[in-house]
């Protein structure tokens, strides 16, 4: 078993992004730069849990992922006998992270690091996955947790902004899985899961897209009108440049339905708009 297959297991593209919400909390927060010694256990507690949590979703989703195109190599890493495996490897990642966190960071950071891994596992895996068209809505809330586990390394406290950085996480979530599903709606039918775009017509899911796509926007402007939020001098323009392009290709692929293959720019892109929203959030903060 080599570092591809772990790499591959445990979800690496979505640890990435947990770290880089974790950062985000983290400088965000007043007196960081004192603290920067923290930031290294703080990735490292964030980033076991989040491969452990990768890893126990593929193990629960075996039988759903063979079914699945984009998902069906994972079959030949996950038999009996490497699940197993696995299982055993994703059980010593969350313990190392629940020490590490606890030892090197603090309590609070701590827990919101372990209710990010349970919102994955068991909020989303476990519960809404294969029950409800809500399940990526409500189960996006594990992507919030890092934002508040980096801001709680450095003050052990919540604030305004770590909450605003949360919600961004968890409203931009539709927007950008649900683009993704727009292309493989026949992946979810095949498989059983009730992702929004395989249980309501193209054009419906669509509108989804294109309306929490907007609410999206709207919340970007948030700082302008809340004083409490604090945000890097370079946000507002970053803010205004990537929601522009964002709306724009979301809307474009609503418009040209019902090719759905133009909502997969949209999914690549909003990888990007998050990544250039959340450092303009902390880049010289005001």
């Amino acid at each position: 078993m080599g570092f591809k297959e772990i790499l591959s297991v445990s979800k690496a593209e979505i640890t990435f992004l947990v770290l880089v919400v974790a950062v985000t909390g983290f400088l965000s927060a007043p007196g960081s730069s004192g603290r920067i010694a923290t930031l290294f256990p703080l990735l490292l507690a964030g980033a076991l849990a989040s491969m452990s949590a990768g890893i126990f979703n593929n193990i629960y989703d075996m039988d759903i992922d063979a079914r699945m195109r984009r998902t069906s190599s994972r079959k030949f890493y996950l038999d009996s006998r490497g699940s197993r495996r696995f299982f055993a490897y994703a059980t010593v990642m969350l313990a190392a992270s629940i020490i590490v966190g606890l030892y090197f960071v603090n309590l609070l950071a701590t827990a919101f690091i372990l209710l990010g891994f349970a919102s994955y596992v068991f909020l989303y895996t476990v519960l809404l996955k294969r029950r409800t068209s809500w399940n990526i809505v409500i189960g996006g809330i594990a992507g919030s947790f890092p934002a508040l586990a980096g801001w709680a390394a450095v003050s052990d406290s919540v604030s305004f902004t770590a909450l605003y950085i949360a919600m961004l996480v968890f409203i931009w979530t539709p927007t950008h899985f649900w683009s993704l599903a727009m292309g493989l709606k026949e992946d979810y039918n095949s498989a059983g899961v009730p992702m929004l775009p395989s249980v309501v017509s193209e054009g419906r899911a669509s509108g989804y897209v294109l309306a929490n796509t907007a609410v999206l926007v709207g919340y970007t402007l948030l700082p302008l009108f809340i004083s409490q939020i604090s945000v890097g001098q370079l946000y507002l323009p970053a803010a205004i440049i990537m929601d522009a392009f964002m709306i724009f290709l979301v809307l474009k692929a609503h418009l040209r339905l019902p090719d759905r293959k133009w909502f997969r720019e949209a999914f690549h892109f909003s990888n990007l708009y998050l990544l250039v929203i959340l450092v303009s959030v902390w880049w010289i903060v005001a």
